[in-house]
């Protein structure tokens, strides 16, 4: 069964580049809630150091995440994020059980 996935991913901008990193995030936000299976796809930044990023996610099925995994708006944006990132976007996947 292909079920209902969450998606926290932690980013971590390298310090002067946090305007430039949150563009870019915003910048994936669009294309991604128009991918197939999106059901939300919310940026958060850190109220106490602007350098840290959440993305929360959900998604219809595992198969729907790893089309969005293979997109060309997250492809670009991973080829410009060793240069922008501290360390690499740490991303864990959840089922929701409530």
């Amino acid at each position: 069964m292909n079920e209902r996935v969450t998606v926290i991913a932690h980013i971590h901008a390298r310090p002067g580049q946090e305007q430039e990193v949150k563009e870019a995030l915003l910048g994936l936000c669009g294309p991604t809630r128009a991918e197939h299976g999106c059901i939300n796809y919310d940026l958060h930044q850190s109220p106490s150091d602007p350098a840290l990023f959440v993305f929360h996610e959900n998604w219809a099925s595992k198969s729907d995440l790893d089309a969005h995994s293979q997109s060309a708006h997250l492809q670009a944006w991973r080829k410009r994020a060793a240069e922008l990132l501290v360390e690499p976007t740490q991303v864990t996947l959840w089922s929701k059980i409530g």
